[in-house]
């Protein structure tokens, strides 16, 4: 079969550079897709940190304040 694919390539070789170009493109769109997810994680993570923060109790703001101070 790889014989077959071979002598194919070695007439036109477009179909082979087409579906490498589909490889990367693909691969890139991957990588970009995760580098943007992993950044809307960590700005939701940062936002549910800074948002529990406000929300805590009376007793332990005030064990923060005196703790500061």
């Amino acid at each position: 079969m790889s014989i077959l694919f071979w002598s194919l390539a070695k007439e036109n070789p477009w179909p082979g550079l087409a579906l490498a170009s589909l490889n990367l493109v693909v691969a890139l769109s991957l990588v970009g897709l995760s580098l943007l997810l992993g950044v809307a994680i960590s700005l939701l993570a940062g936002l549910r940190a800074f948002v529990d923060r406000d929300a805590d109790p009376i007793k332990r703001q005030a064990r923060r304040r005196r703790a500061t101070s």
